[in-house]
């Protein structure tokens, strides 16, 4: 399971609020991950597609607005993100091929969460609110 708690709260609105919600439907499909069809795992990476475009743009120019020191690091791990979500989106859409796995794509939700919401974006949080005290 992937459960959102308050100690994941980062004490920015808009960010906990897009955080709720990527782990709401994250825990969701790694839920049922066995029942999991070729077109739950497609819907499950079209929302990731749109999320990163919302997402990564609202923390990225919030990060250029603040002079966030660590921003190009930040945006690395967004970009890295976006590279293998393409990939994976490629592989999966690939005309007569068997698709991903669910299994496959739960555990890279599972691992993005686990290192870049809990730790990458608590950082940059910290620094924003900082900011605005």
């Amino acid at each position: 399971m992937i459960a959102w708690t308050p100690a994941l709260a980062v004490g920015i609105e808009e960010i906990d609020a897009q955080h709720q919600e990527l782990f709401r439907r994250a825990d969701r499909f790694v839920a049922s991950l066995d029942a999991s069809s070729r077109q739950d795992v497609g819907i499950v990476l079209s929302y990731l597609r749109l999320y990163c475009v919302t997402h990564f743009g609202a923390e990225e120019a919030w990060m250029r607005e603040a002079g966030y020191p660590d921003y190009e690091a930040h945006k690395a791990e967004h970009d890295g993100f976006v590279e293998e979500l393409l990939e994976m989106s490629a592989e999966h859409e690939r005309r007569k091929g068997p698709g991903l796995q669910p299994m496959r794509v739960g555990g890279f939700i599972r691992s993005w969460l686990e290192n870049h919401v809990s730790g990458t974006d608590r950082k940059l949080a910290r620094f924003l609110l900082a900011q605005s005290a």
